[in-house]
């Protein structure tokens, strides 16, 4: 068996689901990861998704469980990833979001029990911060 994502089966906890889109400037937005964390000290697993090419979402707990644990969550929405170009070398896609979205998120969000619908109306006034030190991003799915 194959896994796929940020881990495989097992159990999960009660999930609610969790889906919208995010827009920039009023445009659906592509290609960008959104990420849930929880909020606080508990701690715990990010659910994660990557918007389409209308900017919709759906959150995944796990590669077999969508969705995320009812509670407050800060989120990060981040356009920066790293690609393989055709001749199979990594390419680093840069931030082109303000970093009140990613590095210093100033979103916060709450899951309820049952399916929730939250969309992000995101604009492009807004310092973007790139990661310069060659670490990785820190807003980046930990998965």
């Amino acid at each position: 068996m194959i896994l796929v994502g940020c881990g495989g089966g097992g159990d999960a906890p009660d999930l609610g689901t969790v889906e919208g889109t995010v827009t920039l400037d009023g445009e659906g937005l592509p290609n960008a990861t959104v990420e849930f964390t929880p909020a606080g000290d508990k701690g715990g697993r990010p659910s994660v998704a990557m918007t389409d090419d209308d900017g919709d979402y759906e959150l995944k707990y796990s590669a077999a469980h969508a969705g995320a644990p009812p509670g407050k969550y800060t989120v990060r929405i981040t356009t920066a990833t790293t690609i393989t170009d055709e001749q199979g070398n990594d390419v680093d896609v840069p931030e082109t979001l303000p970093a009140k979205y990613n590095f210093n998120t100033e979103l916060e969000e709450e899951v309820k029990a049952g399916s929730n619908t939250i969309d992000f109306k995101l604009d492009r006034k807004g310092a973007i911060i790139e990661d310069d030190d060659g670490e990785g991003d820190e807003s980046a799915p930990n998965c």
